[in-house]
């Protein structure tokens, strides 16, 4: 069984005629006395008619009195129920003889005001907390209109302020399949999203359904770019893959040499000779492999420290150069040095070593043509906007220059990648293992220096080397 609640009375003036109609109702008592009077005393009629005046009068004040406290009470109650601030409530004199039934609706009235407020401050501080989130978070109606989205989803989306369609802001199958299944049936989902105007990127996709509070359904939408992970991924898949590539192909050759020499080749002196030389050269490939997996590994762990030694880098240059220079003469190849005055460098000297180390080897084996190779060193006091991260600061430039064959510009920003090539027979024709550069660049991560890398074909390349100063 149902019931219809009655609406509230307006709060305006009272009506006339309920207001004398009370008035009267309160003269009665009045009448009875003057009535009484005229029976046991004796009254002229226009001292009863006084008498009767008088009383209506005051009671017609009196009743227009509790009417306008009573108004004023109700209006205080109605501005606290509609979460208004409310000053201290009025003295209701009238409704002291009511007071077991005012009162406690008055305390039910400032509790609902109380927790009112506090819904309103919890849902503040909730979209403070979700404005402040890095990830992108959006909350989408039932009509599919992003209501609110916070600061990172209008950055990263480029949405203007206020409600926009979802289409506007995403545009994607995936995404909006799994929205109306939480919008229909209330069912959470991932999915994987790629933004179209950058396919590159990767987020992953929350799609969880809420109730907006008004009586609809609603989904909240959370995105987490997952770029840099899924890149990393890929990177070690593609390592593993091309770690197992270069290892296989000379054991491939091994098996092949060792199975020759036990059957048609066992008694065949000369070709046992030409495969056992060719059997060393494939072992030595191996090992250089081997260890420059390991030396990279080690660089790797070893990044994260910033080293401490003071390196002289004239003295350093110089050692490798004539360790080198018996190497360079037999690929006739000339080593020239320009090394002016250095200030010292913090670094590992090891790590500084190999890295000069590989920079010099392959200007030997890929520019041997150009028949020299020179290495140049200054200090700079303000380093060259091709220097990186180092541009503007005091730094020292080492370059080791070549004037071989060059190196076509589509390669140069990949030269730094594992086991990548320009020319792969020839790289594995001198010995390369793909891995030289990568190294270089992790070496010079952690010594916070910077590769530049310039290269114009028939005319040679130039590796540079940028390597902050020691603050003093």
């Amino acid at each position: 069984m149902s019931t219809t609640a009655s609406p509230m009375p307006a709060l305006g003036s009272p009506n006339l005629l309920r207001l004398l109609r009370d008035a009267l109702v309160g003269a009665l008592p009045a009448l009875a006395a003057v009535a009484v009077l005229e029976l046991t005393a004796e009254l002229r009629w226009w001292q009863l008619l006084l008498a009767l005046a008088i009383g209506a009068v005051t009671a017609l004040l009196v009743a227009w009195s509790w009417i306008r406290q009573v108004r004023h009470f109700a209006a205080w109650v109605l501005r606290l129920a509609g979460q208004e601030r409310a000053d201290d409530p009025p003295e209701p004199y009238v409704v002291y003889a009511l007071e077991w039934i005012v009162w406690p609706v008055l305390e039910l009235m400032r509790t609902l005001a109380r927790t009112r407020r506090h819904a309103a401050a919890q849902e503040r501080l909730l979209a403070a907390v979700i404005e402040a989130l890095p990830d992108p978070v959006f909350l989408v109606d039932q009509s599919l209109v992003v209501r609110l989205a916070n600061r990172a989803a209008r950055r990263g989306f480029a949405l203007p302020p206020g409600e926009v369609p979802l289409g506007r802001a995403l545009r994607d199958p995936a995404i909006f399949g799994a929205v109306q299944a939480a919008l229909g049936g209330g069912i959470s989902g991932s999915v994987v999203y790629n933004p179209v105007s950058d396919r590159l990127k990767q987020f992953a996709a929350r799609v969880e359904p809420v109730d907006l509070g008004d009586g609809g359904r609603g989904v909240i939408l959370a995105l987490r770019e997952q770029t840099e992970q899924v890149m990393i991924e890929r990177m070690r898949s593609d390592f593993v893959a091309n770690a197992s590539h270069e290892i296989r192909t000379p054991l491939a050759s091994l098996i092949g040499f060792i199975e020759t020499l036990r059957g048609p080749a066992r008694d065949d002196q000369e070709a046992r000779e030409m495969f056992l030389a060719t059997m060393a050269e494939e072992a030595a490939r191996m090992t250089r492999l081997v260890d420059d997996l390991l030396s990279l590994s080690r660089i790797e762990v070893a990044e994260s420290r910033r080293p401490e030694e003071r390196i002289e880098l004239p003295e350093l240059l110089a050692r490798m150069a004539e360790t080198l220079r018996p190497v360079a003469e037999r690929s006739g190849v000339a080593l020239e040095l320009a090394l002016a005055p250095l200030p010292p460098v913090r670094g590992d000297a090891d790590q500084l070593h190999q890295l000069f180390g590989n920079l010099l080897d392959n200007a030997v084996k890929y520019g041997a043509s150009g028949k020299r190779v020179r290495i140049e060193a200054e200090a700079l006091p303000m380093a060259p906007p091709e220097a990186g991260p180092l541009s503007g600061r005091a730094a020292v430039r080492v370059a080791v220059i070549d004037f071989g064959e060059g190196i076509p510009p589509e390669h140069i920003p990949r030269l730094t990648e594992r086991f990548y090539r320009v020319d792969k027979a020839r790289s594995r024709r001198v010995g390369g293992t793909g891995l030289g550069l990568a190294i270089v660049k992790h070496i010079l991560r952690r010594h916070e220096g910077h590769l530049a890398i310039q290269s114009e074909l028939g005319r040679g390349s130039r590796f540079t080397v940028y390597l902050p100063v020691e603050e003093s």
